[in-house]
């Protein structure tokens, strides 16, 4: 695979994660606390390549569905992880499936990302193995390491209504994932 589908499979995957649609929640199951979808742009940057893809991110208990398209609205890539499996759909119609999705990721992008960490990453929520976790005067997490990668926060409540962060980057070695929030919707208390 070349490094260009390997990103442009990164950004189906990452999001891993920068361009104007709004995400909205499926209609099979209404959003409870804690779900959420957003949408916005991301940027996968791995040594001299780069790549910007719209990003549309849903979390419902515990499955998420990713879907990264170009600017003009092709799909990308979709991406569903739960609690048993991942699986990517490609837009070229591949399609790759495991147990684990850093192994998916591995295989798909030749980059080891924790997908399903993503979702906490998202909202700067660390995981149990964040660590060297650096907060601002108001306590938000500026930077923190987890699971081998650098992510940095900025923009808080910069995104109408929302006091998270609207500027995600994750680094790992020469790959660089920066998600650019331009809308959430956030789960309410049935």
């Amino acid at each position: 695979m070349s490094v260009g589908r390997r990103i442009a499979a990164a950004l189906g995957l990452a999001a891993v994660v920068l361009l104007n649609a709004c995400a909205t929640a499926p209609q099979q199951a209404p959003l409870r606390a804690g779900d959420y979808s957003l949408s916005g742009r991301v940027l996968v940057r791995q040594a001299n390549r780069a790549d910007v893809l719209r990003l549309n991110w849903t979390h419902l208990g515990m499955r998420d569905t990713v879907r990264l398209e170009t600017p003009l609205g092709q799909t990308v890539a979709e991406l569903q992880l739960d609690p048993q499996r991942a699986h990517v759909q490609l837009g070229d119609g591949r399609a790759f499936e495991a147990a684990d999705d850093v192994a998916l990721a591995e295989q798909v992008i030749g980059v080891p990302l924790p997908l399903r960490q993503f979702s906490g990453w998202l909202r700067a929520e660390p995981g149990a193995s964040a660590v060297a976790i650096e907060r601002d005067s108001d306590a938000r997490i500026v930077s923190m390491r987890d699971s081998g990668w650098l992510l940095s926060y900025s923009g808080y409540g910069a995104v109408e209504s929302v006091a998270g962060p609207s500027l995600i980057e994750a680094k790992q070695g020469d790959v660089v994932v920066r998600v650019k929030i331009e809308s959430w919707l956030h789960g309410v208390v049935e």
